[in-house]
């Protein structure tokens, strides 16, 4: 429990983004204590129970993590890991298909029209993000918060990001193309209408999970933003020490390292989520037998 408070005033509240500071935090806590008593046994020429060696080690390291409550909260501050957008943004080509592909069912057209579209949205989101990347700074670097103009900067690169973000939130226009697509289909009326209620009917869960994509994608950018006007007002109020904001303000470095774990964080879930979403779609692709050719999209950076 010690260990706990101790690592979440320096890093924020347990999350899956953090959870290796705490596990080393509290591990490194137990070793170092272990060691001390280990050499005073030696040194002393003693040999301690197993019930009692245990004891004073835990006892030890409570103690040791206490110690470092006294000292002022440095937030450690590093960028996003580049490996990680590059698993998840990155596009994996699909295989290209020997022949066309045969229809298994007569609505499989209108399904393998309203895939292209999607993909060809998803073709344009990318290619917006990618052309921002060209000239972006790297978020949550030292060298992102080094002075009030680079902050700026940052502030004005995330705007730019949320407008894409914004612009490709409505999927409805796209979903709303399937009735066009179901009428060119040769069928009955009757069958077309069968056909649209089934699909409609579970189109509420599909837009649902498009949503919360969105969301998650803006609710990164705002807690970004969030980070970077609060550092920016805070300009001036803290100093470099290595890789470490020292703010002269506890709360302060306790709030910025609050927003900084929750900007990361939010970063991370959302690439994992966009990266699920695109690997089903890489499903259905295959699934209606779309020819590679037709839906490789751009490469992000």
């Amino acid at each position: 429990m010690v260990s706990y408070f101790a690592t979440s005033r320096s890093n924020g509240p347990l999350s899956l983004e953090n959870s290796g500071y705490f596990l080393g935090r509290g591990a490194g806590a137990i070793l170092l204590a272990g060691l001390i008593v280990f050499g005073y046994c030696k040194l002393r020429e003693q040999k301690l129970r197993r019930p009692v060696q245990a004891l004073v080690i835990l006892t030890l390291s409570s103690v040791l993590t206490m110690l470092t409550l006294a000292l002022p909260a440095r937030p450690r501050i590093s960028g996003i890991d580049e490996a990680a957008v590059r698993r998840y943004t990155g596009e994996s080509k699909t295989e290209k298909a020997p022949n066309p592909p045969v229809n298994r069912a007569k609505w499989d057209p209108a399904a393998r029209s309203l895939m292209k579209d999607i993909v060809t949205r998803n073709q344009k989101y990318i290619s917006e993000i990618s052309a921002l990347d060209e000239t972006a700074k790297p978020l949550y670097t030292p060298e992102s918060f080094r002075d009030a103009t680079t902050m700026q900067e940052m502030i004005e690169q995330l705007n730019a990001r949320l407008v894409v973000a914004d612009k490709y939130s409505n999927w409805q226009p796209i979903f709303a193309k399937m009735k066009d697509y179901v009428a060119a289909v040769d069928a009955s009326a009757d069958e077309r209408q069968r056909f649209l209620g089934n699909f409609e009917a579970s189109l509420p869960k599909t837009l649902a999970v498009c949503k919360a994509i969105s969301d998650k994608e803006h609710a990164w950018l705002r807690a970004s933003l969030d980070l970077y006007q609060f550092a920016l007002a805070k300009n001036g109020t803290y100093v470099w020490q290595g890789d470490n904001l020292a703010f002269k303000n506890h709360s302060d470095s306790k709030l910025f390292m609050q927003k900084f774990v929750k900007a990361r964080s939010l970063n991370g879930e959302f690439l994992q989520e966009y990266w699920q979403v695109r690997q089903a779609e890489q499903a259905m692709i295959a699934e209606l037998g779309i020819q590679g050719a037709e839906v490789d999209a751009p490469q992000t950076r």
